[in-house]
């Protein structure tokens, strides 16, 4: 009797074990399948928390040789528990493409009903020769600071068994570094000698001008003399620029004798008059128009005792130069003296 007691136990014994070998086998090709990926990764173009619009990259290296389904799920947990990570949102995301040796994007699709698992399929079957990158639009993060994923393919479209799944990956969010800085307004304005005729005047000989004179000089009776200089102005003002010229007087000498200012203005010019019988004092451009004396070349304006536009630009601009010649005649009966003004230019920008 009791030989027939220790039979019984042993038999029991081998079946225990048997059988917990068995459960322990079925547990392990639950989880892993075929295979296991063998690299993977997940790529966030933002990774600020709850931000919308974030495009996730999957990039994975599967170990089956033919994929007709993949899956992309993602957790609270590392052990793939807790659900959904909290406020993320894959519902309104969209495919942007499907990409690899031997796969074939185009036959890819996305569905994205179930929340936290993007889900492709293809009808046939692809097989990767090399990493497969999948990108995924349009999703909104989730508010933790960290959540997981993990990718698991199957060789059909029916998406029933996993044949092939990734380590679980950890993802983090972070909220943005705001990076400032602050931008002065500018402008810089210089006044140098041209030495060239401006707006096809024709003159020859000119003065030598610096940023603090023009020297016309001593000028004989009938006779002229002339000089030229260029305004340049850089500003960051987003409306531009405004350059204006005025004197201080007309060109006056001691005794209070004047050299006549030209009648016409930088929109409306006239000929430069002066001759034998009458002095003349004005200034041309090259400016664009409206400042551009009408379109026609060779003619003048008078400087004024206020600013008067000479040009003007409509944006942020750098170095931009105006040329300006200035020209005084003298009549055979203008009164003897040394005759002085002072040419004020403003540049004056918009922001």
């Amino acid at each position: 009797m009791k030989i027939f007691i220790r039979k019984v136990l042993s038999i029991i014994t081998i079946v225990s074990i048997v059988f917990a070998s068995s459960l322990t086998n079925f547990v392990v090709s639950q989880a892993y399948g075929s295979g296991l990926i063998t690299s993977s990764s997940i790529q966030l173009s933002d990774s600020r928390p709850s931000q919308s619009g974030t495009t996730y990259t999957a990039l994975f290296t599967p170990t089956v040789s033919s994929i007709g389904c993949v899956n992309i799920s993602f957790y609270t947990n590392a052990d793939m528990t807790g659900g959904v990570p909290s406020s993320m949102l894959t519902t309104s995301s969209a495919k942007v493409s499907v990409t690899g040796t031997g796969i074939t994007g185009a036959n890819w699709a996305l569905t994205n009903t179930t929340n936290g698992t993007l889900t492709y399929k293809t009808a046939t079957p692809d097989t990767p020769s090399s990493a497969v990158t999948i990108a995924t639009s349009t999703i909104t993060n989730t508010s933790l600071t960290t959540f997981y994923a993990q990718i698991s393919t199957f060789t059909t479209n029916s998406c029933a068994t996993p044949v092939d799944t990734s380590n679980v990956i950890a993802l983090a969010t972070l909220s943005g570094v705001t990076a400032q800085v602050t931008v002065s307004p500018t402008l810089s304005f210089s006044v140098a000698d041209y030495g060239s005729p401006v707006n096809s005047s024709g003159d020859s000989n000119p003065k030598t001008t610096t940023n603090a004179s023009i020297p016309f000089g001593t000028v004989a009776a009938g006779a002229t003399s002339w000089g030229s200089q260029t305004l340049t102005v850089s500003t960051n003002a987003a409306h531009g620029y405004t350059l204006y010229i005025r004197d201080t007087q007309a060109l006056t000498e001691p005794g209070n004798n004047t050299i006549r200012d030209l009648s016409g203005t930088p929109t409306s010019g006239v000929v430069f008059d002066a001759s034998t019988s009458q002095s003349a004092f004005g200034y041309t451009t090259d400016a664009g128009s409206p400042y551009n004396f009408g379109g026609t070349a060779n003619r003048w304006a008078g400087v004024t005792q206020t600013n008067v536009a000479i040009n003007a630009k409509s944006g942020a601009i750098s170095a931009d130069p105006t040329h300006i010649e200035l020209k005084v005649g003298v009549s055979n009966v203008q009164p003897p003296g040394a005759y002085s003004t002072v040419i004020a230019y403003t540049a004056t920008p918009s922001y």
